[in-house]
C-alpha cells in the first residue's frame, strides 16, 4: 500500500502509539471484568472461568481506548461522515491507525454500516470492501464515495438549489411520489412535510446526472429523523406526543425542523465537505455489496485480503428495522421487505427467526459451514450460560433471547470461519464488539469469538478492553446491582500453513 497524502497520514499515529500502553493488571474496578468469572445464582462458571484463564494473558487494558473512539461518537465532526445519524459504527481515526501501522493492499468489512472501514482504507490508498444488509448504509456508503471521487460541485450545488426551490413552489405533486408508509412510520410527519418529501421525490426522479441524483436522494433521506415525529433511541424509535398516535410513553422533540430548513442545512454541510473528501477517502478503490455476509462472504476469494476491521451487531436485542424504519421506507422498503431484512440481519434481536436450517441448505457440505458448526457445538463455555439461561426460562422478561444467544454465535462462528478462509497468512482481524449479559448472566462475548477464531485458523494476539465497562441495562441493574461489561477491540492474525 502507498499511502496517497501527507494530509491525512501527518495526524496519524499507528495503533500502539493510538493505544497506549496495555494495562493488565492492578485495575482496582476492572479487576474482575480481567479475571473472574462469577454468576448471580450461583450457577456453575468453571467452563467460563477455564475460557477467561486460557485467554487471560491475552486480555488487557488499552489505555488510549474511549468510548468515542470505537463508537459514532467520535465521527460527528468528521467531514463526510457527520452527514448521517448512523449510531453503528466506529471512528475513521481508529481505523486510520490499523491501517497506517499494517499497511495492507486491500480491507474487507463484513459488517460495513456507512462504509467508514472501506473509505478509509481507500482514502489511504489501499482498496476497501464492504458487505452491509442493510440499504440505509450502503446508500450512505455510495453516496461518500461518489462525493470524493469525481463530483462536480457547481452542478451539485445548483441542483441542491432547485431542489430546495422546488420543495417551496406550490406546484402540485403525482401521488405516485408521495412517501410509501409501513405501519411503523405512518403520521411520522406533518402533512406539510409530507407535501415537501413528494416534492423532492419528484424533483430528484427527473434528474439525469445518476451521481448528482443519488447524492440528493440521499441527503433527504439524512434528515428524515429531524423532521420527523420521531426519535431514536436505542432499539427503539421513540414519538413525539403530536403524531397522534396512540403512545404508552410520548417525548416532546421540542421544535422540529422543515424539510427546506433540514435539507438546506444538510446541504451545506455537504458542500462544505466535498472539497475535503477527496483527501479523506478518494484515491482508491471501494467496492459496496448489499446484502447479508451469511450470503455474500462465500462469494469471495481465499485468501484476498490482507485486514479484515469489523464491528458486528451486537447480541443486544437491537432491531435495526425498528431503528432506521423512516430511511428504508424512503428507500422503497414495504412491509414484507422489512420483515425480509429483519430475517437477513444476524441475530440479534428476539424477532430474528432461527436460521440453522437455512444455512444447512445454503451451505450444505461447505466447509467453512462443517467448520462453523463444531466450533459452535464445541464450545462448553458457550453452552455453560445457554444451558443455565434455559433452566431458568420461566424466570426471564422474555425467553426468546435463548434463541437469540443460539442464533447468535451460530451465524458468528460460520462469519469467523469465512473470514479465515478470505484473509491471507499473517493478515490481521480487528473487530469492535461488547459482551453482553441476560438475567445477570455474563456472555463473555470477547472470548467466544476469539475461541471460534483460533479453531479457524487465527491466533488471538490482543483483547484491548475500554478502560471502563459497560453498565448492565437498569431492569438487570435493579435485580442484580451494578456490573460492569468488557467492551472490546479485539486483534486476531491469520496463521500460516
Amino acid at each position: 500500500m502507498t499511502t496517497k497524502t501527507t494530509t491525512v497520514t501527518s495526524a496519524i499515529s499507528g495503533y500502539k502509539d493510538l493505544l497506549g500502553d496495555a494495562i493488565g493488571e492492578g485495575l482496582d474496578d476492572n479487576l474482575n471484568l480481567l479475571t473472574h468469572v462469577t454468576s448471580p445464582h450461583g450457577a456453575s462458571v468453571s467452563h467460563r472461568q477455564a475460557l477467561q484463564d486460557r485467554y487471560q494473558s491475552r486480555i488487557s487494558v488499552g489505555a488510549g481506548l474511549t468510548r468515542s473512539l470505537v463508537s459514532y461518537q467520535g465521527n460527528k465532526d468528521e467531514p463526510g461522515l457527520r452527514w448521517m445519524k448512523y449510531k453503528e459504527g466506529f471512528t475513521r481515526k481508529l481505523v486510520e491507525a490499523f491501517v497506517y501501522e499494517s499497511s495492507p493492499e486491500s480491507v474487507l468489512d463484513p459488517f460495513a454500516g456507512i462504509g467508514t472501514a472501506p473509505l478509509t482504507a481507500a482514502g489511504m490508498g489501499a482498496h476497501g470492501v464492504g458487505i452491509e444488509v442493510m440499504p440505509v448504509g450502503v446508500t450512505t456508503a455510495r453516496a461518500l464515495n461518489e462525493a470524493a471521487n469525481g463530483l462536480n460541485l457547481s452542478e451539485f450545488e445548483a441542483a441542491g438549489n432547485r431542489l430546495l426551490e422546488r420543495i417551496s413552489s406550490s406546484q402540485a405533486t403525482a401521488a405516485e411520489h408521495r412517501f410509501k408508509h409501513v405501519r411503523i412510520t405512518e403520521r411520522a410527519f406533518s402533512d406539510l412535510t409530507e407535501s415537501g418529501l413528494a416534492k423532492a421525490r419528484e424533483f430528484i426522479s427527473s434528474v439525469e446526472d445518476t451521481q448528482i441524483a443519488a447524492l440528493l436522494d440521499f441527503a433527504c433521506m439524512s434528515v428524515l429523523e429531524e423532521i420527523s415525529y420521531t426519535r431514536k433511541d436505542g432499539q427503539y424509535l421513540r414519538w413525539d406526543y403530536r403524531s397522534g398516535r396512540k403512545l404508552r410513553s410520548k417525548v416532546d422533540k421540542g421544535p422540529i425542523s422543515t424539510l427546506s430548513d433540514a435539507l438546506d442545512q444538510r446541504l451545506r454541510m455537504m458542500l462544505d465537505d466535498i472539497g475535503r473528501l477527496s483527501d479523506v477517502f478518494g484515491g482508491g478503490t471501494t467496492n459496496f455489496v448489499q446484502g447479508s455476509c451469511l450470503r455474500k462472504l462465500r462469494d469471495l476469494d481465499d485468501e484476498s485480503f490482507d485486514m479484515v476491521f469489523t464491528s458486528p451487531p451486537y447480541a443486544n436485542r437491537y432491531d435495526y428495522t425498528r431503528t432506521y424504519a423512516l430511511e428504508l421506507a424512503w428507500l422503497g422498503l414495504d412491509q414484507i421487505g422489512f420483515s425480509r431484512l429483519r430475517q437477513e440481519l444476524v441475530t440479534a434481536t428476539v424477532e430474528n427467526r432461527p436460521k440453522r436450517d437455512w444455512l444447512d441448505k445454503w451451505h450444505g457440505d461447505d466447509e467453512c459451514w462443517s467448520q462453523a458448526v463444531k466450533n459452535y457445538d464445541s464450545l462448553s463455555a458457550l453452552h455453560e450460560v445457554i444451558g443455565e439461561l434455559k433452566n431458568r426460562e420461566q424466570e426471564l422478561s422474555n425467553r426468546q433471547v435463548i434463541r437469540l444467544i443460539e442464533g447468535y454465535f451460530l451465524e458468528m462462528a460460520y462469519v469467523v470461519a469465512e473470514l479465515a478462509r478470505v484473509t491471507r497468512p499473517g493478515g490481521m482481524v480487528v473487530m469492535v464488539n461488547d459482551n453482553v449479559q441476560y438475567h445477570g448472566e455474563q456472555v463473555p462475548v470477547d472470548l467466544i469469538l476469539s475461541d471460534f477464531a483460533e479453531e479457524s485458523g487465527f491466533q488471538c494476539e490482543n483483547i484491548w478492553m475500554l478502560p471502563r465497562g459497560k453498565g448492565n441495562s437498569s431492569q438487570q441493574m435493579g435485580r442484580y446491582g451494578r456490573t460492569e461489561i468488557r467492551k472490546c477491540v479485539y486483534q486476531w492474525r491469520r496463521r500460516s500453513g
